[in-house]
């Protein structure tokens, strides 16, 4: 099974966590180096760079190959036969490095006011592209899979650019953020911490908004509701054209029983209309809870 996630330019190697699937033991494995991906390299048919790690479980001595892929878009952690659900990592960073990485990637963010028009002139593009006809079947394939996947990505953008503008400028939704977090809630500190915490709470904040995938729309949808107190639309249908795309980009076209997905330029343009109306519809509902809080 794989995890899909994203690595940060800066980090240098994973520690990988997971249940053993023959005992049930928690396992840790060695340090595994983070390839580097080089987005200029010359396309091939693996759009990924790979390096491998292994782990024992320290209990029934099985063994385990880990792979770690980096890609231009995302990255995914494989372990064979081990339930991705169970799967966690410890990032071995330059913290140096990761914090002007960071503030890059927030700036960026923080400068893109306009997020929702954006999202929308992507979705166009999208739309365009999909009515396109090309000669090449074999290319139209590649072409309309491509459209599905940036579909997803456009989603992503959005989710992530909201939330983290929105906690960023607002002081409600920063202690929102902080009190609902799980991830804060489990973390411990000594008293004679205290300031220390307090002096860099924003860039932990930063850190932890940059680590969000933002297409496990369960979590999203949690730290939407506790943070910037809307609820999300029904996620069922997206979650299915978020798996799809995952057999897109990690298994080259195949669901886990290798049979091959059909997609059509139907099959994306209903993808690209769902997940249109379901940030739409968001958009929507925090535009009606700000219109309150501004009543009130």
């Amino acid at each position: 099974m794989s995890y899909s996630t994203t690595f940060s330019p800066d980090i240098k190697s994973i520690i990988v966590r997971f249940n053993c699937n023959n005992c049930g033991n928690k396992i840790e494995s060695e340090e595994i180096m983070v390839p580097y991906h080089n987005n200029n390299k010359q396309k091939t048919s693996n759009p990924y760079t790979k390096s491998e790690g292994i782990a024992m479980c320290s209990q029934c001595k099985n063994d385990f190959d880990i792979d770690v892929c980096s890609g231009a878009i995302d990255s995914y952690i494989e372990i064979f036969e081990i339930d991705d659900t169970s799967i966690t990592y410890e990032e071995v960073v330059d913290e140096s490095v990761f914090k002007d990485y960071m503030n890059e990637q927030i700036d960026a963010i923080v400068r893109s006011v306009n997020y929702i028009e954006q999202f929308e002139i992507e979705i166009e593009n999208l739309k365009k592209l999909n009515a396109i006809i090309l000669k090449d079947s074999k290319l139209q394939k590649t072409l309309q899979k491509q459209i599905y996947s940036g579909t997803i990505t456009c989603l992503e953008d959005y989710l992530s650019s909201t939330l983290i503008r929105k906690v960023l400028h607002n002081e409600d939704y920063f202690k929102n953020f902080v009190f609902s977090y799980k991830k804060f809630k489990d973390r411990k500190f000594d008293f004679n911490e205290i300031y220390t915490k307090l002096d860099n709470i924003v860039d932990i904040v930063k850190h932890e908004l940059l680590d969000v995938i933002y297409h496990d729309l369960r979590k999203v949808r949690g730290i939407y509701k506790d943070t910037l107190k809307i609820n999300f639309p029904a996620i069922a249908e997206l979650m299915i054209i978020i798996s799809k795309r995952h057999d897109i980009v990690h298994r080259n076209g195949k669901n886990k029983s290798s049979d091959k997905i059909e997609i059509t330029e139907k099959v994306v343009r209903n993808a690209i209309d769902k997940v249109y109306c379901f940030i739409q519809e968001i958009e929507n509902n925090i535009e009606l809870k700000e219109i309150e809080k501004i009543e009130f």
